[in-house]
Protein backbone atom coordinates (compact mmCIF):
# COMPACT_ATOMS: atom_id res chain seq x y z
CA UNK A 1 0.00 0.00 0.00
CA UNK A 2 1.29 3.39 -1.07
CA UNK A 3 1.21 6.51 1.23
CA UNK A 4 -0.13 9.88 -0.24
CA UNK A 5 2.18 12.67 0.17
CA UNK A 6 0.30 16.37 -0.89
CA UNK A 7 1.44 19.81 0.09
CA UNK A 8 -1.74 20.54 1.02
CA UNK A 9 -3.06 21.33 -2.62
CA UNK A 10 -5.81 19.58 -4.21
CA UNK A 11 -5.27 16.20 -4.34
CA UNK A 12 -6.86 13.31 -6.03
CA UNK A 13 -6.55 9.43 -4.48
CA UNK A 14 -6.66 6.62 -6.80
CA UNK A 15 -7.45 3.34 -5.01
CA UNK A 16 -6.62 -0.11 -7.14
CA UNK A 17 -6.00 2.07 -10.60
CA UNK A 18 -6.90 0.07 -13.70
CA UNK A 19 -5.62 0.87 -17.44
CA UNK A 20 -6.43 4.50 -18.82
CA UNK A 21 -5.71 5.93 -15.19
CA UNK A 22 -2.53 7.25 -16.63
CA UNK A 23 -4.60 9.53 -19.02
CA UNK A 24 -6.42 10.90 -15.78
CA UNK A 25 -3.83 11.71 -14.39
CA UNK A 26 -1.97 13.85 -16.69
CA UNK A 27 -5.01 15.80 -17.56
CA UNK A 28 -5.54 16.69 -13.92
CA UNK A 29 -1.76 17.17 -13.18
CA UNK A 30 -2.44 20.31 -16.13
CA UNK A 31 -5.14 21.72 -13.81
CA UNK A 32 -2.67 21.89 -11.13
CA UNK A 33 -4.06 18.64 -9.21
CA UNK A 34 -1.61 16.25 -6.84
CA UNK A 35 -2.50 12.48 -7.68
CA UNK A 36 -1.93 9.52 -5.53
CA UNK A 37 -2.09 5.64 -6.51
CA UNK A 38 -2.65 2.92 -3.77
CA UNK A 39 -3.22 -0.30 -3.97
CA UNK A 40 -5.92 -1.84 -0.86
CA UNK A 41 -6.01 -4.94 -2.19
CA UNK A 42 -8.81 -7.39 -2.97
CA UNK A 43 -10.60 -8.46 0.21
CA UNK A 44 -14.02 -7.66 2.09
CA UNK A 45 -15.27 -4.04 2.19
CA UNK A 46 -14.80 -3.77 5.79
CA UNK A 47 -11.27 -4.83 5.66
CA UNK A 48 -10.89 -2.26 2.74
CA UNK A 49 -12.36 0.80 4.51
CA UNK A 50 -9.95 -0.36 7.44
CA UNK A 51 -7.24 0.06 5.08
CA UNK A 52 -7.84 3.07 3.86
CA UNK A 53 -8.28 4.48 7.18
CA UNK A 54 -4.80 3.37 8.03
CA UNK A 55 -3.80 5.35 4.65
CA UNK A 56 -5.29 8.68 5.19
CA UNK A 57 -3.81 8.39 9.04
CA UNK A 58 -0.40 7.93 7.67
CA UNK A 59 2.33 10.59 8.01
CA UNK A 60 2.21 12.84 5.50
CA UNK A 61 -1.12 11.83 4.13
CA UNK A 62 -3.46 15.13 3.26
CA UNK A 63 -5.97 16.64 5.25
CA UNK A 64 -8.27 16.27 2.93
CA UNK A 65 -8.82 14.91 -0.73
CA UNK A 66 -11.01 13.21 -3.65
CA UNK A 67 -11.05 9.79 -3.65
CA UNK A 68 -11.55 7.78 -7.22
CA UNK A 69 -12.08 4.03 -6.11
CA UNK A 70 -12.45 1.16 -8.79
CA UNK A 71 -15.36 -1.64 -7.59
CA UNK A 72 -15.19 -2.25 -4.08
CA UNK A 73 -12.38 0.00 -3.62
CA UNK A 74 -14.92 2.94 -4.57
CA UNK A 75 -17.57 1.87 -2.18
CA UNK A 76 -14.70 1.71 0.44
CA UNK A 77 -13.89 5.38 -0.20
CA UNK A 78 -17.57 5.86 0.30
CA UNK A 79 -18.01 4.36 3.81
CA UNK A 80 -14.56 6.86 4.75
CA UNK A 81 -16.54 9.83 3.63
CA UNK A 82 -19.23 8.80 5.73
CA UNK A 83 -17.36 8.40 8.74
CA UNK A 84 -15.05 11.12 7.60
CA UNK A 85 -16.82 13.92 6.09
CA UNK A 86 -14.16 16.43 7.35
CA UNK A 87 -11.45 14.76 5.26
CA UNK A 88 -13.16 13.89 1.97
CA UNK A 89 -13.93 16.37 -0.39
CA UNK A 90 -15.81 14.27 -3.07
CA UNK A 91 -15.91 10.87 -3.88
CA UNK A 92 -15.65 8.87 -7.45
CA UNK A 93 -16.95 5.19 -7.28
CA UNK A 94 -16.29 3.38 -10.45
CA UNK A 95 -17.31 -0.08 -12.20
CA UNK A 96 -20.16 -0.91 -8.99
CA UNK A 97 -23.17 0.84 -8.27
CA UNK A 98 -24.23 -1.44 -5.37
CA UNK A 99 -24.71 1.10 -2.45
CA UNK A 100 -26.87 3.60 -1.33
CA UNK A 101 -24.82 5.99 -0.03
CA UNK A 102 -23.91 8.12 -2.49
CA UNK A 103 -27.12 10.41 -1.51
CA UNK A 104 -26.35 10.76 1.72
CA UNK A 105 -23.16 11.85 1.88
CA UNK A 106 -22.22 16.03 2.81
CA UNK A 107 -19.84 15.65 -0.15
CA UNK A 108 -19.98 15.68 -4.34
CA UNK A 109 -20.21 12.27 -5.70
CA UNK A 110 -19.90 10.53 -8.82
CA UNK A 111 -21.08 6.97 -9.92
CA UNK A 112 -19.68 5.10 -13.08
CA UNK A 113 -21.03 1.83 -14.32
CA UNK A 114 -18.66 -0.81 -15.48
CA UNK A 115 -19.53 0.45 -19.16
CA UNK A 116 -18.01 4.07 -18.13
CA UNK A 117 -14.72 2.14 -17.40
CA UNK A 118 -12.86 3.32 -20.88
CA UNK A 119 -14.14 7.28 -20.53
CA UNK A 120 -13.01 8.08 -16.87
CA UNK A 121 -10.62 10.69 -17.54
CA UNK A 122 -13.26 12.58 -19.99
CA UNK A 123 -16.15 12.10 -16.94
CA UNK A 124 -14.05 12.43 -13.94
CA UNK A 125 -11.37 15.48 -15.05
CA UNK A 126 -14.67 17.78 -15.52
CA UNK A 127 -16.46 16.72 -12.60
CA UNK A 128 -13.55 18.11 -10.55
CA UNK A 129 -12.90 20.91 -12.67
CA UNK A 130 -16.79 21.91 -11.13
CA UNK A 131 -15.60 21.75 -7.72
CA UNK A 132 -12.51 23.91 -8.30
CA UNK A 133 -14.86 26.45 -10.09
CA UNK A 134 -17.30 26.23 -6.50
CA UNK A 135 -14.49 26.91 -4.16
CA UNK A 136 -13.57 30.35 -6.54
CA UNK A 137 -16.82 31.77 -5.05
CA UNK A 138 -16.32 33.80 -2.38
CA UNK A 139 -17.50 31.46 0.45
CA UNK A 140 -19.84 34.53 1.95
CA UNK A 141 -21.76 34.13 -1.50
CA UNK A 142 -25.16 32.47 -1.17
CA UNK A 143 -24.52 31.20 -4.71
CA UNK A 144 -21.59 29.27 -2.72
CA UNK A 145 -23.97 27.56 -0.54
CA UNK A 146 -24.79 23.66 -2.08
CA UNK A 147 -28.47 22.96 -0.99
CA UNK A 148 -28.95 22.23 2.43
CA UNK A 149 -29.82 18.95 3.12
CA UNK A 150 -30.55 16.19 6.11
CA UNK A 151 -26.89 15.01 5.40
CA UNK A 152 -25.13 18.63 5.92
CA UNK A 153 -26.80 19.18 9.56
CA UNK A 154 -23.57 18.28 10.86
CA UNK A 155 -21.41 20.28 9.39
CA UNK A 156 -20.41 22.89 11.67
CA UNK A 157 -18.35 25.24 9.08
CA UNK A 158 -21.23 25.41 6.17
CA UNK A 159 -23.98 25.72 8.88
CA UNK A 160 -21.97 28.78 9.89
CA UNK A 161 -22.07 30.27 6.63
CA UNK A 162 -25.87 29.37 6.32
CA UNK A 163 -26.01 31.16 9.54
CA UNK A 164 -24.25 34.43 8.35
CA UNK A 165 -26.59 35.21 5.24
CA UNK A 166 -30.13 34.22 7.59
CA UNK A 167 -31.24 32.80 10.87
CA UNK A 168 -33.78 30.24 8.34
CA UNK A 169 -32.75 28.12 5.62
CA UNK A 170 -35.69 25.89 3.77
CA UNK A 171 -34.24 22.66 4.21
CA UNK A 172 -34.22 20.08 0.42
CA UNK A 173 -35.34 16.71 1.08
CA UNK A 174 -36.92 14.61 -1.59
CA UNK A 175 -40.26 12.99 -0.12
CA UNK A 176 -40.02 15.06 3.24
CA UNK A 177 -42.63 17.76 4.07
CA UNK A 178 -41.78 21.47 3.79
CA UNK A 179 -39.12 22.17 6.60
CA UNK A 180 -37.35 24.95 7.43
CA UNK A 181 -33.81 24.83 9.61
CA UNK A 182 -33.32 27.49 12.36
CA UNK A 183 -29.40 28.56 11.98
CA UNK A 184 -29.00 30.97 14.85
CA UNK A 185 -28.89 30.79 18.83
CA UNK A 186 -31.34 33.82 19.18
CA UNK A 187 -33.67 32.80 16.04
CA UNK A 188 -33.47 29.31 17.47
CA UNK A 189 -34.44 30.20 21.45
CA UNK A 190 -37.10 32.92 20.60
CA UNK A 191 -38.46 30.95 17.28
CA UNK A 192 -38.36 27.04 19.40
CA UNK A 193 -40.60 28.90 22.14
CA UNK A 194 -43.45 30.02 20.23
CA UNK A 195 -46.68 27.91 20.83
CA UNK A 196 -47.28 28.12 17.37
CA UNK A 197 -45.13 25.37 16.34
CA UNK A 198 -47.09 23.40 19.02
CA UNK A 199 -47.99 21.07 16.77
CA UNK A 200 -50.23 18.13 17.20
CA UNK A 201 -49.50 16.44 14.26
CA UNK A 202 -47.01 12.68 14.31
CA UNK A 203 -43.80 13.71 12.51
CA UNK A 204 -41.08 10.23 11.66
CA UNK A 205 -37.37 10.94 11.91
CA UNK A 206 -36.29 12.52 7.97
CA UNK A 207 -38.79 15.36 8.57
CA UNK A 208 -41.65 13.16 7.01
CA UNK A 209 -45.29 13.39 8.35
CA UNK A 210 -46.69 10.10 9.97
CA UNK A 211 -48.42 7.76 7.66
CA UNK A 212 -52.12 6.93 7.69
CA UNK A 213 -51.61 3.60 6.92
CA UNK A 214 -51.15 1.47 10.01
CA UNK A 215 -48.69 -1.08 8.68
CA UNK A 216 -46.61 1.86 7.80
CA UNK A 217 -46.54 3.89 11.16
CA UNK A 218 -43.57 4.18 12.86
CA UNK A 219 -43.76 2.93 16.03
CA UNK A 220 -41.32 1.31 19.01
CA UNK A 221 -38.36 3.37 19.63
CA UNK A 222 -38.89 7.28 19.08
CA UNK A 223 -42.56 7.24 20.97
CA UNK A 224 -42.87 10.54 22.52
CA UNK A 225 -41.30 11.99 19.64
CA UNK A 226 -43.98 10.91 16.70
CA UNK A 227 -46.99 10.96 18.83
CA UNK A 228 -49.65 13.82 18.62
CA UNK A 229 -48.27 16.61 20.47
CA UNK A 230 -51.23 16.85 23.55
CA UNK A 231 -50.61 12.77 24.04
CA UNK A 232 -46.59 13.61 23.62
CA UNK A 233 -46.89 16.16 26.69
CA UNK A 234 -49.63 14.15 28.91
CA UNK A 235 -46.73 11.20 28.70
CA UNK A 236 -43.60 13.86 29.38
CA UNK A 237 -45.39 15.00 32.64
CA UNK A 238 -45.83 11.47 33.89
CA UNK A 239 -42.49 11.41 33.87
CA UNK A 240 -41.57 14.65 34.29
CA UNK A 241 -42.98 14.99 37.55
CA UNK A 242 -40.53 12.51 39.21
CA UNK A 243 -37.50 12.88 37.73
CA UNK A 244 -36.70 15.93 39.28
CA UNK A 245 -33.12 17.33 40.46
CA UNK A 246 -33.38 15.78 44.15
CA UNK A 247 -34.27 12.54 42.99
CA UNK A 248 -31.12 12.56 39.89
CA UNK A 249 -28.88 13.43 43.03
CA UNK A 250 -30.17 10.85 44.78
CA UNK A 251 -29.13 8.28 42.23
CA UNK A 252 -25.39 9.66 42.46
CA UNK A 253 -24.16 7.35 44.82
CA UNK A 254 -25.39 4.50 42.16
CA UNK A 255 -24.05 5.87 39.22
CA UNK A 256 -20.87 6.53 41.17
CA UNK A 257 -20.28 2.63 41.80
CA UNK A 258 -21.32 1.97 37.91
CA UNK A 259 -18.79 3.93 36.60
CA UNK A 260 -16.27 2.28 39.08
CA UNK A 261 -17.21 -0.67 38.52
CA UNK A 262 -16.01 -0.81 34.86
CA UNK A 263 -13.52 1.35 34.77
CA UNK A 264 -11.76 -1.73 37.74
CA UNK A 265 -12.41 -3.90 34.81
CA UNK A 266 -10.30 -2.46 32.58
CA UNK A 267 -6.52 -3.66 32.40
CA UNK A 268 -4.74 -0.12 33.19
CA UNK A 269 -1.74 0.67 30.52
CA UNK A 270 -3.27 -1.51 27.79
CA UNK A 271 -4.76 -0.80 24.55
CA UNK A 272 -9.12 -0.81 25.09
CA UNK A 273 -11.92 -0.34 23.31
CA UNK A 274 -13.42 2.98 25.25
CA UNK A 275 -17.03 2.84 23.54
CA UNK A 276 -17.50 -0.90 24.96
CA UNK A 277 -15.53 -0.68 27.79
CA UNK A 278 -17.30 2.46 28.95
CA UNK A 279 -19.23 4.46 27.26
CA UNK A 280 -22.09 2.04 25.72
CA UNK A 281 -22.78 0.20 29.39
CA UNK A 282 -22.72 3.24 31.43
CA UNK A 283 -25.67 4.84 30.31
CA UNK A 284 -27.46 1.98 30.11
CA UNK A 285 -26.60 0.77 33.76
CA UNK A 286 -27.80 4.35 35.00
CA UNK A 287 -31.22 3.65 32.79
CA UNK A 288 -31.49 0.88 34.58
CA UNK A 289 -30.56 1.86 38.29
CA UNK A 290 -33.33 4.84 37.28
CA UNK A 291 -36.25 2.14 36.74
CA UNK A 292 -35.14 -0.35 39.23
CA UNK A 293 -34.63 -3.42 36.23
CA UNK A 294 -32.91 -6.04 38.50
CA UNK A 295 -29.58 -7.59 37.70
CA UNK A 296 -30.84 -10.82 36.31
CA UNK A 297 -32.65 -8.63 33.82
CA UNK A 298 -30.04 -6.10 32.55
CA UNK A 299 -28.27 -8.18 29.91
CA UNK A 300 -31.55 -8.25 28.24
CA UNK A 301 -31.95 -4.65 28.42
CA UNK A 302 -28.24 -3.41 27.37
CA UNK A 303 -28.85 -6.30 23.98
CA UNK A 304 -32.09 -4.25 22.94
CA UNK A 305 -30.38 -0.84 23.32
CA UNK A 306 -27.36 -1.99 21.96
CA UNK A 307 -27.91 -4.31 19.09
CA UNK A 308 -31.31 -4.94 18.35
CA UNK A 309 -32.41 -1.45 17.84
CA UNK A 310 -29.89 -0.51 15.21
CA UNK A 311 -32.91 -1.94 13.62
CA UNK A 312 -34.67 0.66 12.26
CA UNK A 313 -39.08 1.26 13.32
CA UNK A 314 -41.61 -0.26 13.12
CA UNK A 315 -39.88 -3.49 13.85
CA UNK A 316 -41.22 -4.38 17.36
CA UNK A 317 -40.12 -5.78 20.41
CA UNK A 318 -42.85 -7.48 22.52
CA UNK A 319 -40.60 -8.57 24.97
CA UNK A 320 -39.21 -5.37 26.64
CA UNK A 321 -42.77 -4.85 26.95
CA UNK A 322 -43.27 -7.64 28.81
CA UNK A 323 -40.38 -6.48 31.01
CA UNK A 324 -41.55 -3.28 31.79
CA UNK A 325 -45.06 -4.69 32.47
CA UNK A 326 -43.57 -7.58 34.61
CA UNK A 327 -41.86 -4.70 36.87
CA UNK A 328 -44.99 -2.44 36.55
CA UNK A 329 -46.55 -5.78 38.50
CA UNK A 330 -43.86 -5.79 40.97
CA UNK A 331 -44.22 -2.45 42.03
CA UNK A 332 -48.09 -2.26 42.07
CA UNK A 333 -47.21 -5.45 45.31
CA UNK A 334 -44.06 -3.85 46.63
CA UNK A 335 -43.06 -0.32 46.67
CA UNK A 336 -39.51 0.59 45.57
CA UNK A 337 -37.04 3.92 44.99
CA UNK A 338 -36.85 3.99 41.67
CA UNK A 339 -38.88 5.85 38.66
CA UNK A 340 -41.26 2.93 38.17
CA UNK A 341 -42.21 2.77 41.85
CA UNK A 342 -42.14 6.54 42.33
CA UNK A 343 -45.49 6.94 39.07
CA UNK A 344 -46.95 3.98 40.61
CA UNK A 345 -47.49 5.12 43.69
CA UNK A 346 -48.36 8.14 42.81
CA UNK A 347 -50.78 7.28 40.07
CA UNK A 348 -52.41 4.43 42.24
CA UNK A 349 -55.28 3.19 40.63
CA UNK A 350 -55.81 5.94 38.34
CA UNK A 351 -52.40 4.50 36.44
CA UNK A 352 -52.69 3.71 32.90
CA UNK A 353 -49.54 1.07 32.20
CA UNK A 354 -49.45 1.29 28.78
CA UNK A 355 -48.70 5.12 29.12
CA UNK A 356 -46.04 3.84 32.06
CA UNK A 357 -44.76 1.26 29.46
CA UNK A 358 -44.43 3.61 26.59
CA UNK A 359 -42.69 6.34 28.86
CA UNK A 360 -40.33 3.71 29.97
CA UNK A 361 -39.55 2.37 26.64
CA UNK A 362 -39.00 6.11 25.27
CA UNK A 363 -36.38 6.33 28.39
CA UNK A 364 -34.52 3.72 27.42
CA UNK A 365 -34.03 4.22 23.75
CA UNK A 366 -33.32 7.73 24.10
CA UNK A 367 -31.95 7.87 27.32
CA UNK A 368 -28.24 6.36 26.26
CA UNK A 369 -27.85 8.36 22.88
CA UNK A 370 -26.45 11.55 24.24
CA UNK A 371 -24.18 10.42 26.87
CA UNK A 372 -23.03 7.87 24.72
CA UNK A 373 -22.19 10.34 22.49
CA UNK A 374 -20.24 12.92 24.68
CA UNK A 375 -18.53 10.28 26.92
CA UNK A 376 -16.61 9.01 23.60
CA UNK A 377 -16.63 12.29 21.21
CA UNK A 378 -15.82 14.52 24.54
CA UNK A 379 -12.89 12.14 25.15
CA UNK A 380 -11.30 12.45 22.15
CA UNK A 381 -12.17 16.16 22.13
CA UNK A 382 -10.35 16.22 25.61
CA UNK A 383 -7.28 14.43 24.37
CA UNK A 384 -6.94 16.13 21.46
CA UNK A 385 -6.29 18.91 23.71
CA UNK A 386 -3.72 17.86 26.15
CA UNK A 387 -3.73 21.16 27.72
CA UNK A 388 -7.52 21.19 28.29
CA UNK A 389 -7.39 17.64 29.87
CA UNK A 390 -4.10 18.55 32.30
CA UNK A 391 -6.31 21.99 33.56
CA UNK A 392 -9.62 19.31 34.14
CA UNK A 393 -6.88 17.01 35.35
CA UNK A 394 -5.31 19.56 37.68
CA UNK A 395 -8.86 21.30 38.36
CA UNK A 396 -11.62 19.04 39.74
CA UNK A 397 -13.34 21.22 40.16
CA UNK A 398 -13.93 22.13 36.41
CA UNK A 399 -15.90 19.02 35.74
CA UNK A 400 -19.39 20.74 35.32
CA UNK A 401 -18.47 23.23 33.36
CA UNK A 402 -15.92 20.97 31.30
CA UNK A 403 -19.43 19.01 31.08
CA UNK A 404 -20.78 22.02 29.58
CA UNK A 405 -18.50 22.97 27.05
CA UNK A 406 -18.11 19.41 26.00
CA UNK A 407 -22.32 19.20 25.38
CA UNK A 408 -21.89 22.73 23.52
CA UNK A 409 -18.59 21.37 21.07
CA UNK A 410 -20.20 17.44 20.94
CA UNK A 411 -23.71 18.70 20.53
CA UNK A 412 -24.76 14.83 20.45
CA UNK A 413 -28.33 15.59 18.70
CA UNK A 414 -27.52 18.22 15.95
CA UNK A 415 -30.89 18.93 14.84
CA UNK A 416 -34.50 19.82 17.13
CA UNK A 417 -37.02 17.38 15.68
CA UNK A 418 -38.94 19.49 13.30
CA UNK A 419 -42.36 20.86 14.57
CA UNK A 420 -45.77 21.45 12.27
CA UNK A 421 -46.55 25.28 12.14
CA UNK A 422 -50.17 25.53 13.02
CA UNK A 423 -50.22 29.32 12.27
CA UNK A 424 -48.25 31.36 9.90
CA UNK A 425 -44.79 33.01 11.67
CA UNK A 426 -42.09 34.98 10.46
CA UNK A 427 -38.00 34.45 11.20
CA UNK A 428 -35.55 36.93 10.16
CA UNK A 429 -38.13 38.47 7.86
CA UNK A 430 -38.84 34.93 5.81
CA UNK A 431 -42.61 34.17 6.37
CA UNK A 432 -42.95 29.96 7.27
CA UNK A 433 -46.49 29.00 6.20
CA UNK A 434 -49.18 27.02 7.50
CA UNK A 435 -48.40 23.35 7.76
CA UNK A 436 -44.53 23.37 6.85
CA UNK A 437 -42.29 21.93 9.43
CA UNK A 438 -39.47 23.82 11.51
CA UNK A 439 -36.78 22.62 13.38
CA UNK A 440 -33.73 24.34 14.74
CA UNK A 441 -29.81 23.45 14.23
CA UNK A 442 -28.35 22.83 17.33
CA UNK A 443 -24.78 22.99 15.89
CA UNK A 444 -25.33 26.24 14.59
CA UNK A 445 -26.65 27.53 17.52
CA UNK A 446 -23.88 25.92 19.69
CA UNK A 447 -21.13 27.79 17.27
CA UNK A 448 -22.88 31.00 16.83
CA UNK A 449 -19.80 33.29 17.31
CA UNK A 450 -22.49 36.04 17.97
CA UNK A 451 -23.39 34.38 21.34
CA UNK A 452 -20.28 31.85 22.09
CA UNK A 453 -16.77 33.79 22.11
CA UNK A 454 -14.35 31.52 20.15
CA UNK A 455 -16.64 29.31 19.52
CA UNK A 456 -14.40 26.37 17.47
CA UNK A 457 -12.40 26.28 20.99
CA UNK A 458 -12.29 23.88 23.61
CA UNK A 459 -12.60 25.80 26.83
CA UNK A 460 -13.29 23.35 29.59
CA UNK A 461 -13.40 26.62 32.19
CA UNK A 462 -16.06 28.65 29.86
CA UNK A 463 -18.51 30.14 31.94
CA UNK A 464 -22.37 31.33 30.78
CA UNK A 465 -22.78 28.46 28.40
CA UNK A 466 -26.10 28.63 27.36
CA UNK A 467 -25.51 25.79 25.18
CA UNK A 468 -28.83 24.22 23.56
CA UNK A 469 -27.15 20.86 23.17
CA UNK A 470 -30.49 19.60 25.26
CA UNK A 471 -32.70 21.35 22.72
CA UNK A 472 -35.33 24.11 23.51
CA UNK A 473 -38.99 24.49 24.04
CA UNK A 474 -41.27 22.10 23.90
CA UNK A 475 -38.87 19.31 22.92
CA UNK A 476 -36.38 20.21 25.61
CA UNK A 477 -35.03 16.60 26.94
CA UNK A 478 -36.48 15.74 30.24
CA UNK A 479 -33.61 13.58 30.97
CA UNK A 480 -31.08 16.98 30.97
CA UNK A 481 -30.00 16.60 34.23
CA UNK A 482 -29.82 12.67 34.38
CA UNK A 483 -27.31 12.93 31.29
CA UNK A 484 -25.46 15.73 33.50
CA UNK A 485 -24.82 13.75 36.24
CA UNK A 486 -23.30 10.94 34.81
CA UNK A 487 -21.21 12.63 32.60
CA UNK A 488 -20.37 14.86 35.37
CA UNK A 489 -19.24 11.38 37.31
CA UNK A 490 -17.79 9.86 34.48
CA UNK A 491 -14.82 12.42 33.50
CA UNK A 492 -14.61 13.79 36.97
CA UNK A 493 -13.70 9.68 37.93
CA UNK A 494 -11.27 9.58 34.66
CA UNK A 495 -9.50 12.49 35.56
CA UNK A 496 -8.79 11.40 39.11
CA UNK A 497 -8.18 7.66 38.38
CA UNK A 498 -6.29 7.86 35.11
CA UNK A 499 -4.94 11.38 34.51
CA UNK A 500 -2.64 9.96 31.98
CA UNK A 501 -4.87 7.92 29.64
CA UNK A 502 -4.42 8.99 25.38
CA UNK A 503 -5.42 8.03 22.49
CA UNK A 504 -3.78 4.82 21.60
CA UNK A 505 -3.18 6.02 17.83
CA UNK A 506 -3.51 9.12 15.77
CA UNK A 507 -6.56 10.96 16.36
CA UNK A 508 -7.55 11.24 12.82
CA UNK A 509 -8.11 7.70 12.16
CA UNK A 510 -10.62 7.81 14.50
CA UNK A 511 -13.80 6.67 12.76
CA UNK A 512 -17.17 8.84 12.51
CA UNK A 513 -20.25 7.37 11.68
CA UNK A 514 -22.31 10.76 9.99
CA UNK A 515 -26.37 10.03 10.30
CA UNK A 516 -28.95 11.74 11.89
CA UNK A 517 -25.96 12.05 14.73
CA UNK A 518 -22.42 11.83 14.39
CA UNK A 519 -20.96 9.54 16.43
CA UNK A 520 -17.71 7.66 17.07
CA UNK A 521 -17.72 4.09 15.93
CA UNK A 522 -13.95 3.24 17.58
CA UNK A 523 -12.31 5.00 20.64
CA UNK A 524 -9.36 2.95 21.71
CA UNK A 525 -7.83 4.66 24.83
CA UNK A 526 -4.49 3.83 26.93
CA UNK A 527 -5.44 4.08 30.91
CA UNK A 528 -2.98 5.44 32.74
CA UNK A 529 -2.89 6.39 36.35
CA UNK A 530 0.20 8.22 35.82
CA UNK A 531 0.15 11.16 33.89
CA UNK A 532 3.31 10.82 32.47
CA UNK A 533 2.62 7.72 31.06
CA UNK A 534 6.19 6.50 32.47
CA UNK A 535 5.61 4.12 34.91
CA UNK A 536 3.04 2.37 32.56
CA UNK A 537 5.24 2.52 29.37
CA UNK A 538 7.97 0.73 31.48
CA UNK A 539 6.15 -1.70 33.24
Amino acid sequence: MTTIVSDGGRTLLILNAEDGTGRLERELAGLGWHTGRADLAAGDLPGLVERLADLLAAPGSPDRAAILGYGEAGLAALEIADRHPERVTAVVVVGTTDHDLAGELSCPTLTLPASGRESVASVVVPFLAALDEQAEVPPHLPAALRPLTPALLNDAELLGRFREIGPVHRLNAEGAATTWILTGHAASTRTLTDPRLAGEVEITAGFRLQSDDPALAHKGDLDLITIDGREHARLRRLIERHLTPERVEALRPRIQRAADALLDAIPAGEVVEFLHAFAYPLPVLVLCELLGVPEDRRGQIREWILERLVTPPPKAHPDIDELLRDLIAARRESPSDDLLGWVVAAEGDGLAEDDLVSAARFLLVNGHRAPTTVLASGLAALLKRPEQWARLVAEPALVAPAVEELLRLVTPFPVTIARQVTAPIEVGGTPIPKGDLLGASLVAANSDPSFFPDPDLLDVGRRDNAHLAFGHGHHHCLGADLARAQLRIAFGTLARRFPGVELARDSRSLHYRQSSVRYLLGLPVVLRPDPQGESAAGA
